[in-house]
């Protein structure tokens, strides 16, 4: 019987959140938080800010599941309440579900409470998500539909770590229950299927842990990179996915790495994890982060957020580069840092904000030469044949608008220096920029290049 006591349930969540996270995030967003009660199936957790209280919720739903999850405690659901405010505004609104048709059964669904803004209308799409978007919304529409040629069953998304591949697959299975209420949707990560068997091991009794995974119409699997140190983790999935496919039951898998370099992992559960449609997930470009950055400010967390500047958020897109979640992640340290100090969000305080998280001085300019320079290695030219060279041959044209590309997106030259670099007009400059980006859009490949290019020096 899972434990009353609300100090008792949150020293089992802190314990899971301390191994995940590192020891600077959990000083400073965990262990101020102290636990008030419990009531109606949920811990009420006191944080000391609206910003503390914003910052976990919009950046550790993972970890706390994952923390719920590996406790035993994954139907506890999680109040969060701000130092000082009454306790009679913490009530939880009614949680609604799909609207259920008469005479159909209520879905049964296993999405983590804290999983409730991984939607797909939230998903904002750009050059390197549009392959991962499209087949998360054909796996939607064509639910119920007569078989096509290509198979989406199993989906395996693959991409790094906080680029929304969480966010996409949850966001199928709530849109798959819109589209047919009374499904059975489960949301399972390895490592927590991993625990649940070790206990089903202990007891010598794994059948009912298999037939549990075995009845869902859809079956919603996180994170596989994990299994291939998992012998028996890897054949209770296998049973699972097989049975699954042979009745015609929707997989959606999530992973690092595509399926052929998953490392310990059996040929015939890879065989599985490629029958289906597999789509990968890339860094969001410029053009994306800012969208990004602009539709979490729709969030109802954030109304009562000042207005952030443009040139804030500009900053913001060009400094978090590595993943949707870094971010995200910056966007409220800056607004946290400015509801600290009592001022508007500034681009002062996303300096401070900056310097403070990472170390470096912010406002440190890239000199256009080394973006030249850098540009002319990657692509194998000689720095002044890149430069100087009169050519329009593709193996120096395509290197050269490149370079004007990123000195306009990283160094924000004006249009005349750069073409003064190359001897060119300014105008000429202009189209390739247009160029660059024009491309980047249509060729997922070529976009990539010039993304990691830019990370690279950037």
């Amino acid at each position: 019987m899972r434990s009353a006591d609300p100090t008792a349930l949150w020293d089992t969540i802190r314990l899971g959140l301390s191994k995940q996270l590192p020891e600077a995030s959990f000083k400073e967003w965990i262990a101020p938080c102290e636990p008030l009660k419990v009531k109606d199936g949920a811990l009420w957790i006191q944080v000391p800010s609206a910003a503390a209280k914003l910052w976990i919720e919009q950046q550790l739903p993972e970890e706390f599941s994952d923390a719920l999850a590996q406790g035993g405690l994954a139907d506890l659901r999680l109040e969060f309440h701000i130092n000082g405010t009454p306790a009679v505004e913490l009530k939880a609104s009614p949680k609604r579900g799909p609207r259920v048709a008469p005479g159909v059964e209520p879905s049964t669904i296993s999405f983590p409470h804290l999983f409730n803004r991984y939607t797909l209308d939230r998903f904002v799409v750009g050059p390197g998500s549009q392959l991962a978007f499209a087949a998360a919304r054909a796996v939607v529409d064509s639910y119920g539909k007569a078989a096509t040629p290509l198979s989406m069953n199993p989906l395996f998304i693959y991409g790094g770590a906080g680029l929304g591949k969480t966010h996409l697959m949850v966001g199928i299975g709530k849109g798959l229950l819109e589209r047919a209420p009374g499904l059975r949707v489960v949301y399972l990560k390895v490592d927590n299927f991993f625990n649940e068997l070790t206990v089903a091991i202990r007891a010598k009794n794994t059948e009912p842990m298999r037939k549990k995974y075995q009845q869902n119409d859809v079956l919603l699997l996180d994170d596989v990179q994990t299994l291939g140190k998992m012998e028996r983790t890897q054949e209770e999935i296998f049973h699972i996915l097989e049975h699954l496919l042979q009745h015609g039951r929707q997989i959606v898998i999530t992973s690092d790495k595509p399926p052929q370099r998953l490392e310990g992992c059996h040929e015939r559960l890879i065989t599985r994890f490629k029958w289906g449609l597999t789509a990968d997930i890339q860094p969001p470009d410029f053009e994306t982060r800012i969208a990004i950055l602009k539709k979490k400010l729709e969030d109802v967390d954030f109304q009562h957020v000042p207005p952030i500047p443009e040139d804030v958020l500009t900053f913001i897109a060009h400094k978090a580069k590595g993943s949707v979640r870094d971010l995200e992640g910056f966007l409220t340290r800056v607004i946290f840092q400015a509801s600290l100090i009592g001022i508007p969000p500034s681009l002062e305080v996303a300096h401070a904000a900056f310097l403070g998280q990472s170390g470096e001085e912010p406002s440190a300019p890239v000199h256009p030469d080394r973006i030249y320079r850098m540009t002319a290695e990657t692509f194998n030219v000689s720095f002044v044949d890149l430069m100087k060279k009169r050519s329009r041959q593709q193996a120096i044209l395509v290197p050269r608008q490149v370079a004007m590309y990123l000195a306009r997106e990283i160094a924000s030259s004006p249009f005349t220096d750069i073409g003064r670099s190359f001897n060119m007009h300014h105008s000429t400059v202009m189209n390739a920029v247009d160029s660059v980006r024009d491309r980047m859009k249509r060729d997922p490949e070529f976009h990539r290049l010039v993304q990691a290019l830019l990370n690279s020096i950037h």
